[in-house]
């Protein structure tokens, strides 16, 4: 790493997580930007394939697939170290960069970091290379908050009532609190919202990014949704369990505030349980008081 690349054949292999694989493609746009060829492999972002124009995407590689595929790429990027099972030919060529990953530093800025580092770029850029839609309008519904109260792990998930609790607070502000989630997680909150509020499950990656877009707020625990909204320059409010990871894992793009329990719990497995019963509603909605007011100063600034 560091030599000056030539115009290569370059893969990225994705992870599994949305968030991880919107960060990801900052790897892409950088290279792309070095004038190289690359190619990245995730099922999930085929999904948003229109919205990266720029960018090769392809779905995602099962082990025993890569044989096949990767045997003509001149690097192959992945943030750990090949399997055991990897051929020989690709070995060679695997670059695994989660060693550059530091701990203490915000992944979207370590993906630049890293990229600068892989492609040898002087000045890396902070972008994705992400592209909505044209028919689209940014923030075309200023009041309309999204509220996307799921993630992968229940136990990175706030409390539902409290998510609850909080839209209606919104609401008598005069804001449009929406519930946004997948289509397969829509039934279990038809009867937790019982329909207070509208509630949208989405069946695909490119139909909920089109909606978020268009809203003026997304509010939502640590998820890759949050880093959807941020990379599509949607001010978000991120909740967290702890500071520490909040650092790190926060979305990286435009306008973010996290809120955190004041109550650091300690201990792994009794922390991921209580977290969410120290914070309160009243602390995430100063939260997005603070985002609302740091949005109002930054428009006012244009």
């Amino acid at each position: 790493m560091g030599a000056k690349l030539q115009r290569k054949s370059i893969a990225v292999l994705g992870g599994q997580g949305l968030g991880d694989n919107l960060l990801e493609m900052v790897l892409l746009e950088n290279g792309r930007q070095a004038g190289l060829q690359i190619t990245m492999f995730c099922s999930r972002l085929c999904e948003l394939r229109s919205w990266f124009p720029q960018h090769s995407i392809a779905p995602t590689l099962q082990p025993e697939e890569r044989g096949q595929h990767l045997a003509d790429f001149q690097m192959i990027l992945f943030p750990k170290a090949p399997g055991p099972e990897t051929d020989k030919v690709i070995v060679k060529n695997w670059v695994n960069y989660g060693p550059l990953y530091r701990k203490k530093t915000n992944r979207a800025e370590d993906m630049v970091s890293i990229s600068g580092q892989i492609f040898n770029i002087a000045k890396p850029t902070l972008c994705n290379g992400i592209r909505p839609p044209a028919f689209l309008h940014h923030r075309r519904y200023q009041q309309r908050i999204c509220i996307h109260p799921t993630s992968a792990e229940r136990s990175k998930n706030w409390l539902p009532q409290r998510f609850l609790a909080l839209a209606e607070r919104l609401q008598d502000k005069g804001f449009e609190p929406v519930f946004i989630m997948s289509a397969a997680e829509q039934a279990d909150w038809h009867v937790i919202i019982n329909d207070r509020f509208p509630l949208h499950g989405f069946a695909g990656v490119d139909q909920c990014a089109a909606f978020v877009y268009e809203s003026g707020f997304f509010i939502g625990n640590d998820s890759g949704g949050g880093h959807l909204a941020s990379c599509l320059d949607i001010p978000v409010l991120s909740i967290h369990g702890r500071k520490g990871k909040a650092r790190v894992w926060q979305p990286g793009w435009g306008q973010v505030e996290v809120v955190t329990p004041l109550v650091n719990v300690i201990g792994g497995t009794l922390r991921q349980h209580l977290w969410k019963y120290f914070l309160s509603v009243a602390a995430v909605e100063q939260g997005f008081e603070r985002l609302r007011n740091r949005v109002h100063i930054s428009a006012s600034n244009l």
